[in-house]
């Protein structure tokens, strides 16, 4: 199997998991892809802030079957260190929207199934590791057909006419391409702005929504349907 990826950037990836067959499995894959180096390998049990700081992995791949995760949040193994800035993507085997929005507040900007395909997975490592986001597509049809569905009792803050927060067209295009996990680079280039106009954007973007960060705006943009519009925008030029 051939996976794309350049080996003049070496990215250092960290696994967190119960020890078994898939870790041991992942861990083979992952060491075979040209620009990417192992660090380390850890279950919960033999985590601490030092494993990050020593080893200084730039993404953290965190299994979460057969762990609590909430306890996994309290003790940082998701969210990492803050000063370290690790890039964490949650995998697990079970798409359940839920255990993602969880995730992904406690400062995951991934999730990812079990079974994602070998590319798709090495994609992701560096989407995070860029900036952006990775989300199984699943849970992101999931996540807006449960809110599309079936919690209307709260309202979306951005609604199409008369609502609390209204969003210019340019900044619903922007909002989607960010669910898309689309970096700032990337979005300038595919809308021909200049990067500091749409870093405005974004932090504009922030500040309107009330979120805390790109991941939770990602988030918000898979959920409300933003990345659908997105595409099919794309669909009908």
């Amino acid at each position: 199997m051939q996976v794309s990826g350049s080996p003049n950037d070496v990215l250092s990836v960290a696994v967190c998991g119960a020890p078994g067959v898939y870790r041991a499995g992942l861990m083979t894959v992952l060491r075979a892809i040209p620009g990417l180096d192992v660090v380390a390998e850890f279950d919960s049990a033999g985590y601490s802030p030092r494993v990050l700081r020593e080893h200084r992995p730039r993404v953290l791949l965190m299994d979460l079957d057969g762990f609590d995760v909430g306890d996994l949040l309290a003790r940082q193994v998701v969210g990492g260190t803050s000063e370290l800035a690790v890039q964490v993507i949650a995998l697990s085997s079970d798409r359940d929207s839920g255990t993602a929005i969880e995730v992904l507040r406690g400062g995951a900007q991934g999730f990812l199934h079990k079974d994602t395909p070998v590319q798709s997975l090495v994609d992701a490592i560096r989407a995070v590791d860029r900036g952006g986001v990775a989300l199984d597509p699943h849970v992101a049809r999931d996540l807006v057909t449960t809110l599309r569905y079936g919690v209307r009792a709260a309202p979306a803050p951005v609604e199409q006419e008369g609502g609390r927060v209204k969003l210019t067209p340019r900044q619903r295009q922007i909002l989607g391409l960010v669910g898309l996990g689309l970096t700032n680079i990337e979005i300038a280039d595919r809308l021909r702005l200049s990067r500091p106009t749409v870093k405005t954007h974004i932090s504009s973007l922030l500040r309107v929504l009330e979120l805390r960060d790109r991941t939770q705006l990602a988030v918000f943009a898979c959920t409300h349907g933003f990345r659908d519009l997105d595409a099919r925008r794309e669909k009908s030029a």
